[in-house]
């Protein structure tokens, strides 16, 4: 038998994309899809059904739905199936009789429903679904002649192996997902996400439920924005109580202008249901709803919104919200508004979401002060539907978009966030801003966006993994995002200073250095040239003070030796509002000087301006090929600088693939979990031998121990471990040393019995010792898993022993996680320096615990029922670990989707907790 049965308990499913970005529903068939999958096999054109089942024959679907039935009712098949409006378009299925992991693979797919993407689709989720229930090998029999077939399989990106048989192909290949193949998944659902957000962007028609003559209602301010951006295609008012708005025409209903691309929606959220309902009937193809009282208002608001979410995908419709801004796309040949806010978009390169409207608001007109033009802006409320991940997929497609700005409340699927932001962020730049990290922001949250906010922890390590550059503030967020746009990233860490005045250089290079970048030290060669430029300069060695007299070309000429000797990375030019230096000349220094731009053979320099003037000027002076941005303070500008520096250098990394575990690991590991929580249903502490087996199926190895109830036994296990040991009590406290529970250094039997019979003294809630022989000494770390209610599992590492709550020196990051994320997360500790060998001692073995985490990782991963690994003291040496203690917690846990699956966003009732960002 396959395993659990195949059959699914209704039409519940997944939502996915299809390549023209339809949507369709892939679930588990069910009995009572029986009539449906013959008729599925009937209506086959007869060469389909000749290389379904190599003849034509009138029985054959029939009986081939009828034997299929019964074995998924018995748990010895597997099958899914792709609803399009309604009908079945494909059935892939699997069967196998032996009891060995092989089983033979159907595909098949409605004629009309050929070339959409429905095939991979389905062998996708049957592939993941198998493999959950012990099936290892998928093999099928392809006709010779049949292209079609081989393409799909070859395209999957699964490993096949091929034997000719006469006129047919045995094509068998393991369902493990590998990185091929989640690639070629990965890359599809790109493509299909990024054709639906561009279609969604892009529309020819946009209709306005709502449209008012009430200026300050937002359906008003929508179709005011609409024609103040002169949108290209055709606006639709509707208002049956409004004969003309703004000089156009009201509709009494959709139905009367339908079909039409996009549908904005702004009536009360009573009317939601009826008015989305008419748009799908009048075949509309995206719906924006700007309306609140959904799932931020509470449980009957969330069932409101899922009632949306449900007419909405039944006919193929994607949503942007409720409780939302609009959307804007600035490209010319589009000029889309669909937003109520008073300020539009200026063109540019960067792409925006933000999840509340009202910060939207404040973006956009900050944005406009800075001079940061956008390519596109979604603001995305509840996300019902179109969510965070979506921009990252579009903007990986689109070529107006060179940088992504991001404000959110909450996480749904961190993980697919990850991926998806690894991916881009090895390309294009994402800057984000999280809402609710502190304990009032997430209740505010809760009741502003229905958002789930996350620890901090969990979104610094989320953002250090995928390379996305956190920030702390809506100012800080447009001003990064202005440097990123506008200027080339720097090779390192090297800025220079250039001004005026010396009391603002040296704040500038106080900043920068608390950034982690590198003031520059000039060559002999430089600070000539700088002195021959200005022969009174106060310094010509970093910072540069020019002094309050240079004028405007001896201070292009300055910027422009510095910025071309290829001495640093980054510069940063201030100017102190001083009569040598007027805001007119500095910038027409600036242009002078970086006109021409560095030499060939220099790195490029990021280069950025200060003008010590809050109330001055505010947006990009243009300067040769880019723009210079402008700050207030030199504060703010290394705090872009910064950050950008540390994304370049993770943009240059090598980024190599998650391990995987050991074969056979996780049978093991999961006996053992479903073992201890068949007997203790509510979770408990995993037993220390239980522990050990765990961890060992994972390759983490546990320090061996001796168990022993008396003085007696206690020498006895001693004597077999070898001295010198440790005796500990064994009962289970949070930390033996603070009840004096430990001995350490015990090198006879004397010494170990008169330390048994002062240790038995002290347990309590369970008599009896451990005794462990003791390792040399080394540096002593503390490692771990905990796990968060929306992030899932965190790794952790930090400074162990005795000492780690006081020293509280640890360091985060989310599974899956590979060498290069233990590495840098041991990398952050302030205590790394120790494993390089600290004053004279030997270096420690950190590529020991970076496997360390890496197995850690995949443990936490692969088994969602373990709620906390404690791993403390774990000595590092010159070579290996030892880990010397070891505690682990057991809870009851659902299995959570796999994040690799093609799927949108659920509804909120259809599961526990939200699985798309």
């Amino acid at each position: 038998m396959i395993g659990r049965s195949g059959v699914g308990t209704g039409p519940a499913g997944e939502d996915v994309l299809l390549r023209d970005g339809t949507i369709a529903r892939v679930r588990d068939a069910v009995p009572g899809d029986r009539d449906r999958l013959v008729q599925l096999h009937e209506e086959l054109s007869d060469r389909h059904r000749y290389e379904r089942f190599f003849h034509v024959g009138d029985l054959d679907a029939a009986r081939f739905v009828e034997g299929l039935l019964p074995r998924l009712a018995g748990g010895e098949a597997v099958a899914k199936v792709a609803v399009v409006d309604g009908h079945i378009a494909g059935l892939a299925s699997c069967t196998r009789a032996a009891g060995d992991g092989e089983a033979e693979l159907a595909l098949v797919v409605a004629d009309r429903h050929v070339h959409r993407g429905v095939a991979t689709l389905l062998l996708e989720h049957l592939a993941v679904a198998a493999a959950e229930v012990g099936v290892t090998d998928l093999v099928t029999y392809v006709m010779a002649d049949n292209a079609a077939a081989f393409d799909v399989l070859q395209n999957a990106g699964f490993e096949l192996t091929s034997s000719p048989h006469r006129e047919t192909v045995e094509v068998r290949f393991p369902v493990r997902l590998t990185e091929h193949v989640l690639a070629a998944m990965a890359a599809r659902e790109q493509r299909a996400d990024a054709d639906s957000m561009g279609t969604l962007l892009r529309p020819r028609s946009v209709a306005v439920i709502g449209a008012s003559r009430r200026e300050s209602h937002p359906g008003h301010q929508v179709v005011r924005n609409l024609l103040r951006a002169r949108f290209t295609g055709t606006v639709h008012p509707v208002n049956p109580h409004c004969d003309y708005l703004l000089g156009m025409r009201c509709h009494s209903s959709i139905l009367d202008v339908a079909p039409v691309d996009l549908a904005v929606v702004a009536v009360p959220a009573a009317e939601v249901p009826k008015a989305v309902r008419e748009c799908a009937q009048g075949g509309v193809r995206d719906v924006v709803i700007l309306s609140s009282g959904f799932a931020e208002a509470g449980p009957e608001g969330r069932r409101l919104q899922d009632e949306v979410l449900a007419i909405a995908r039944g006919s193929g419709m994607r949503v942007v919200g409720p409780n939302c801004l609009g959307v804007a796309n600035t490209d010319p040949d589009v000029r889309l508004d669909a937003t109520f806010s008073p300020m539009s978009a200026g063109r540019g390169r960067v792409a925006m979401m933000t999840q509340s409207g009202a910060v939207g608001i404040a973006a956009l007109q900050r944005a406009e002060e800075l001079g940061v033009g956008l390519s596109a802006f979604i603001s995305s409320g509840n996300k019902a539907d179109v969510s965070c991940n979506d921009l990252l997929m579009y903007a990986a497609e689109d070529h107006a978009t060179d940088v992504v700005a991001l404000y959110l409340e909450s996480f749904g699927n961190p993980r697919k966030f990850s991926r998806l932001a690894r991916q881009l962020s090895a390309r294009k730049p994402i800057v984000a801003l999280v809402g609710g990290s502190s304990r009032g922001g997430r209740q505010g949250a809760l009741g502003h966006t229905a958002s789930a906010v996350t620890s901090a922890d969990a979104v610094d390590a989320l953002f250090r993994q995928c390379g996305v550059i956190g920030v702390h503030g809506l100012e800080e967020l447009l001003q990064t995002t202005s440097v990123l746009a506008n200027q080339p990233l720097p090779a390192g860490r090297r800025v220079g200073i250039i001004s005026n005045a010396g009391g603002p250089a040296i704040l500038a290079a106080d900043a920068c250095e608390s950034e982690g970048l590198q003031l520059t030290t000039l060559s002999a060669e430089t600070m000539a040239a700088i002195r021959e430029i200005v022969p009174d300069a106060s310094s010509v060695q970093m910072p540069v003070d020019l002094g309050s007299g240079v004028g405007w070309e001896a201070y292009a000429d300055v910027v422009s030796t510095i910025a071309r000797s290829g001495e640093i990375d980054m510069l940063i030019a201030l100017r102190t509002p001083l009569p040598g230096l007027s805001y007119a000349s500095f910038t027409r220094a600036l242009r002078t000087a970086l006109r021409a731009g560095p030499d060939e053979d220099a790195p490029p320099v990021a280069t950025v301006a200060v003008i010590l003037d809050p109330h001055g000027p505010s947006r990009p002076i243009s300067a040769g090929d880019h723009r210079v941005p402008v700050f207030s303070f030199p504060e703010d500008a290394a705090r872009a600088l910064g950050p950008i520096a540390r994304y370049a250098e993770w943009r240059a990394e090598p980024h190599a693939p998650v391990a995987e575990a050991p074969a056979g690991s996780r049978v093991t590991a999961r006996e053992v979990v479903a073992r201890t929580l068949r007997a203790a249903p509510e979770g408990c502490r995993l037993p220390e031998p239980d522990a050990r087996q765990l961890l060992a199926a994972y390759g983490i190895g546990v320090l061996p121990s001796v168990l022993a109830d008396g003085a007696e036994e206690a020498v006895d296990a001693a004597e077999w471990v070898g001295y010198p040991v440790v005796v500990k009590v064994a009962d289970p406290v949070a930390h033996r040393t603070d009840v004096g529970g430990v001995r350490v250094g015990l090198r006879s039997p004397d010494e170990v019995r008169l330390a048994a019979h002062e240790l038995l003294g002290i347990a309590v809630e369970r008599p009896g010792l451990i005794v462990q022989r003791q390792v040399p000494a080394g540096v002593e770390l503390i490692a771990g898993v905990t796990q968060d209610e929306v992030f899932g599992p965190l790794v952790m590492v930090g400074y162990g022993g005795v000492y780690t709550e006081l020293i509280e020196d640890r360091s985060f990051r989310l599974t899956p996680l590979n060498r290069a994320d233990a590495a840098a997360a041991i990398a952050e500790l302030r205590t790394a320096p120790l494993l390089a060998g600290y004053r004279g001692a030997p270096a420690a073995d950190a590529a020991a615990v970076e496997h360390l985490l890496v197995c850690l990782g995949r443990l936490a991963d692969d088994l969602p029922e373990v709620a906390e690994i404690d791993l403390n003291p774990v000595i590092v040496h010159e070579r290996g670990v030892s880990v010397v203690d070891a505690k682990i917690r057991l809870h009851p846990a659902a299995q959570a989707p796999d994040p690799n699956v093609r799927r949108l966003r659920p509804p909120i009732g259809s599961i526990g907790s939200d699985w798309d960002t």
